[in-house]
């Protein structure tokens, strides 16, 4: 009896272990993704994330945040010829976290970061292409968390960049704005892990208002 009651104290300090390992690898890759300022930190970044999620093969998160330090890179990549490799790469890696999440706002609203900048290589051609994908990807992610501000806060630049004649302009989008504003001042994550920017950006578009 012994034996068993010690193999299973075995395991379970295995398993806490474990955890911790990944709670600390991502810790560290979140604080350096947060320091991070051109794209080749992203992309280093993005690799940190990759080795994580090899290791954790159940965890969506590590996929998340590879998916976006590529998006952020592409924002950050001046030439667009450049962009749809680096967007296909975080494509690749929110496609495997929505097979592990399908139900997770956090990753509608990464995928509707993600359409803008496919929108910046060609505006012209591909504003049609994607407007109706990043307004469902948006739409959809309310539907599932309501409170998440991230949605919020891109439905409101969306709007801040349509014409007026579309139902866009700034008097259109200071509400979404102030509605961005007012979740993420009551958004708690629900771990130190899980997505938690955008409350510095959404306030500096409504500054600039």
């Amino acid at each position: 009896m012994k034996t068993i009651f010690s193999l299973l104290f075995l395991m379970v300090s295995m398993v806490g272990f474990c955890q911790n390992k990944y709670q600390e690898a991502m810790a560290n890759a979140i604080q350096l993704m947060n320091s991070a300022a051109n794209t080749e930190d992203f992309q280093n970044c993005a690799n940190t994330f990759e080795r994580i999620s090899m290791n954790e093969t159940k965890e969506w998160l590590p996929l998340y945040y590879a998916a976006h330090c590529y998006i952020i890179k592409s924002f950050q990549e001046p030439d667009n010829a450049k962009k749809d490799p680096i967007l296909d790469k975080a494509q690749a890696f929110l496609d495997k976290a929505f097979k592990l999440a399908p139900e997770e706002s956090e990753l509608f609203a990464l995928q509707a970061f993600l359409y803008p900048s496919r929108m910046t290589v060609d505006p012209m051609t591909r504003g049609m292409q994607y407007i109706g994908l990043l307004n469902q990807s948006i739409e959809k992610a309310i539907q599932l968390n309501p409170e998440n501000p991230r949605a919020y806060y891109l439905k409101a630049v969306i709007t801040l960049n349509m014409p007026e004649a579309m139902g866009g302009g700034t008097v259109a989008a200071k509400p979404l704005l102030e509605t961005a504003r007012a979740k993420f001042e009551n958004f708690t994550p629900a771990t130190p892990l899980y997505p938690n920017w955008g409350k510095e950006i959404n306030q500096a578009e409504l500054d600039k208002l």
